[in-house]
């Protein structure tokens, strides 16, 4: 009696264990596609505490100005169902963060419910395939920014030329200011 109930008890830390290392390994591999899509300041188990002094943790967030803030759900065979999605609503609502910047991201699918309360929802298929397209996004984000940077570059040469010549024209009044 007392060796059944042991073995139940260990089997039971053994899957959530089990559970916590899936779970940490969908984190990573989410992680890995934003990085290789480009994304800026990727931090992993971010801390928030909102206006009563409560703690919560994101899994995952990324960007400079207008930062993002995602939740990783690994499920194997059922779909994720609504009070997930909507705690982490509710917890980025709690922190004063716009539902607009956050993202919930499964391997799984949702509940129809789910995908409908304002927060993006990114399924398996969907992730499958940002994995396969994140070396074009990085690219085409490269040139985005090396343009950017070029017109930049222009831009500030054409400046420096007025003032350099809007310079030698004052210099050469002050010479011969007749």
């Amino acid at each position: 009696m007392i060796w059944g109930a042991i073995k139940r008890k260990s089997t039971s830390l053994f899957s959530k264990n089990k559970n916590k290392l899936k779970g940490m390994r969908f984190e990573e591999r989410v992680e890995r596609m934003l990085n290789k899509r480009l994304c800026f300041n990727v931090k992993k188990n971010v801390i928030l505490k909102d206006g009563h002094g409560n703690i919560s943790e994101i899994d995952l967030m990324y960007g400079i100005f207008f930062k993002t803030y995602v939740e990783c759900k690994c499920y194997d065979s059922t779909p994720v169902p609504l009070k997930d999605v909507a705690k982490f609503k509710e917890v980025l609502a709690l922190n004063n963060i716009s539902s607009r910047r956050g993202l919930f991201i499964t391997n799984n699918t949702y509940v129809p419910r789910a995908v409908t309360i304002g927060i993006k929802t990114i399924d398996g298929d969907q992730l499958k395939k940002m994995e396969k397209r994140a070396p074009l996004v990085a690219i085409s984000k490269s040139i985005f920014i090396l343009t950017g940077f070029v017109f930049g570059l222009g831009c500030l040469d054409i400046i420096i030329k007025h003032y350099q010549k809007n310079f030698e024209e004052g210099r050469r009044r002050r010479e011969n200011p007749f």
